[in-house]
């Protein structure tokens, strides 16, 4: 039978508990299948390595507050221990849960790992869904099948499964091949709480871009150094990122509806609606009538 889940451990700063539909835990790793409450907010930093498919299209916020809600399609997410996850979600939806401990996912590669080394994976929002959220999202409908069936191809099959979801993550998170090396300081990335300041002030300066001059210094550090780093802890330099979070913005305000698309391109720190379509067939592939005609198709 379902049941609320607690305010405990993973879960204790969501503003609305989810229901828990399948729950296996072992001392290495656990794995959950939830439904979401109708709307509510969580902000925690991961202890452990974190996969998680969303099985139902839903509308999250992610960030700042000022950021607007998108609808996100079903796809797959990785954190890692030391990041900081802070969302907002609005409607019920479906979503399956692994947290690994680094000795699991030691021993499954057969030699440490630091953590470190897997870059986060965000959900489909400035992205298509691809072929690796199915291959995620297939792994884990078969964990949860499995549990819900009250596991009758026993302890080896459960692990077997957890294991895969291990290893393919590694396969398309980790920077570079996977090493028991650290990132340092010199040729590595930033800080994550170096990282987090950066993003937080491009999030609170989004229409107005801040400088580089104004991120380095915030940091502390040349602008060199930042470009150069900035550009290993996202994959991309501070230019693309913030081309990225304003078409995120403009899309999530043309989803919201209200404004005509001139008017989404002001607000989201675009020229014109010119630049934005450009920008948008940069980045997506797609215009932003895409969106505002899937709006409509929705009402």
């Amino acid at each position: 039978m379902a049941q609320v889940m607690r305010h405990r451990d993973y879960w204790f700063r969501h503003s609305a508990p989810p229901t828990l539909l399948v729950e296996h835990r072992e001392p290495s790793w656990e794995f959950r299948e939830l439904e979401y409450a109708p709307g509510g907010s969580f902000d925690h930093v991961e202890t452990r390595l974190h996969i998680v498919s969303h099985v139902d299209p839903i509308r999250q916020r992610v960030g700042s507050s000022r950021m607007p809600f998108q609808l996100v399609s079903p796809s797959a997410a990785v954190s890692a221990p030391g990041d900081r996850i802070a969302a907002a979600w609005e409607g019920v939806g479906r979503g399956r849960h692994i947290l690994v401990s680094p000795g699991f996912v030691g021993a499954i590669i057969g030699k440490d790992v630091s953590l470190e080394v897997i870059r986060r994976r965000q959900f489909a929002r400035l992205r298509e869904p691809d072929p690796s959220d199915t291959v995620i999202e297939h792994l884990m409908a078969a964990l949860a099948t499995e549990l819900r069936n009250s596991n009758p191809g026993g302890a080896v099959l459960l692990e077997t499964l957890a294991a895969s979801l291990v290893h393919y993550t590694l396969q398309i998170t980790a920077r570079g091949s996977v090493s028991t090396n650290v990132p340092g300081r010199k040729g590595g990335g930033l800080a994550p709480a170096q990282l987090r300041l950066a993003l937080d002030l491009i999030d609170d300066r989004l229409t107005d871009r801040p400088s580089l001059f104004e991120l380095a210094g915030l940091l502390n550090v040349s602008t060199r150094y930042f470009c150069r780093a900035f550009r290993i802890s996202t994959g991309a330099s501070p230019h693309q990122y913030i081309v990225r979070r304003r078409v995120e913005l403009a899309r999530g305000l043309i989803e919201a509806g209200g404004m005509s698309l001139s008017e989404v391109a002001i607000a989201a720190g675009f020229v014109d609606h010119a630049q934005m379509t450009a920008t948008f067939r940069k980045v997506l592939n797609l215009t932003p009538s895409h969106f505002a005609k899937v709006r409509g198709r929705q009402i």
